[in-house]
């Protein structure tokens, strides 16, 4: 599945049913709330950022809707001990202008590895299917980045779980982008 946000560069097979996309993401503006650690070994409370989340499920985004069907998880700094890791629960959205509380986080434009998440990722990368957590973005920096001439450096731009929801709220799909550069 492609997004309006990405453009898909090149395909790889990785056997099994399962591939990996190389894609520029242009920059995007998303709206949800973020949490920072209060140190560079530690993660933020996870929970609490969730409760947050929650308690501005009701607020009405403005002037237009998140996209419909969709939502994210971005962990920045998962692959720096140099700065503390931060998530972000949020929507895509159009305007900066959204109620009060959320918070706004800009993202710049940037490549990433894309692979579904899934039992078939899983198997053809010769891995246990990830069942929640950090996202399993080792499938890219240590397996399938390295393969492909990519590494997964320090970089500002986040890891990101991509959550595609039926009508009835269950989850569709899940696509984890990890920040890459061609090795030189």
């Amino acid at each position: 599945m492609t997004h309006s946000q990405e453009k898909v560069l090149k395909t790889y097979d990785l056997g099994q049913g399962a591939s990996a996309e190389l894609v520029q993401w242009e920059e995007t503006l998303w709206c949800g709330k973020l949490r920072i650690a209060e140190n560079n070994t530690d993660e933020p409370d996870i929970e609490k950022l969730m409760e947050e989340f929650v308690a501005l499920g009701d607020a009405e985004l403005s002037p237009v809707d998140p996209e419909p069907g969709w939502d994210v998880c971005m962990s920045f700094n998962y692959l720096t001990s140099e700065r503390p890791s931060g998530v972000f629960f949020g929507f895509l959205v159009q305007s900066h202008r959204q109620p009060e509380g959320f918070d706004m986080r800009w993202l710049p434009e940037g490549q990433y590895l894309k692979l579904e998440i899934n039992e078939a990722t899983a198997k053809a990368l010769e891995s246990e299917p990830w069942t929640g957590g950090v996202p399993p973005y080792q499938w890219v920096s240590e397996s399938v980045g390295p393969k492909l001439g990519f590494s997964c450096g320090d970089s500002e731009l986040p890891i990101v779980e991509y959550y595609h929801h039926r009508e009835d709220g269950s989850i569709d799909g899940c696509w984890l982008y990890v920040p890459v550069r061609e090795k030189n």
